[in-house]
């Protein structure tokens, strides 16, 4: 008897699971999308497994690698966060990377969470027109490149605009906050602060 109610068991989780991946492909949870090299968005449903690797199923298809080789960018609903293939400094394979600000200056944020020690370190980069990316700055607990002091990129990118420019080269404070606040500012001319509230770096 408890091994009939065991089968019983295992099969009403299996016909949840297949009635949840057919749910998903006839678009009711549809949701995310990715964006493919040739610019197109394809509303599909992303699947970041904890082990294993990145997928994403489009309606009506099976699911596809999620790579950067392949894709240029995805929306993850779930986290309401954009990511986008790019190349860090140095490196010849890209990788996705958080996007936290579009625009004429692109801000991306690449992080490292250790769950055991609640632990979180991150490095900002930042991209002008698509252009080259370059560091921009690193929270407290991640490790500086030895022997090199950090340019500030970000100023050389603001000088097309004389109004950030200058209240920006007056600005003594350089924190992850104000940063963001300038592309921000850069980027939609309206000036929005308290980042770190959202970003606890």
């Amino acid at each position: 008897m408890k091994a009939l109610f065991k089968n019983l068991f295992i099969a009403g989780i299996a016909v949840l699971f297949a009635t949840d991946v057919n749910a998903q492909k006839k678009g009711k949870r549809v949701s995310d999308y990715v964006i493919t090299p040739k610019d197109d968005t394809v509303a599909c449903v992303i699947t970041i497994p904890f082990l294993g690797k990145d997928t994403y199923t489009p309606m009506d298809d099976d699911p596809q690698p999620l790579r950067p080789e392949d894709i240029k960018g995805y929306y993850l609903r779930s986290k309401n966060a954009h990511f986008q293939s790019v190349y860090r400094p140095n490196e010849k394979k890209p990788v996705f990377l958080k996007a936290l600000e579009t625009g004429k200056i692109n801000l991306y944020e690449d992080t490292v969470s250790n769950n055991i020690t609640d632990s979180y370190k991150a490095v900002w980069y930042i991209a002008k027109w698509n252009g080259k990316i370059v560091e921009l700055k690193r929270s407290k607990i991640a490790p500086a490149k030895p022997g090199k002091v950090p340019k500030n990129e970000l100023e050389e990118m603001l000088m097309d605009n004389k109004n950030v420019y200058d209240v920006y080269t007056h600005d003594k404070v350089f924190t992850f906050d104000e940063a963001r606040s300038f592309i921000h500012f850069y980027n939609t001319g309206v000036w929005q602060q308290g980042w770190v509230q959202a970003y606890p770096h």
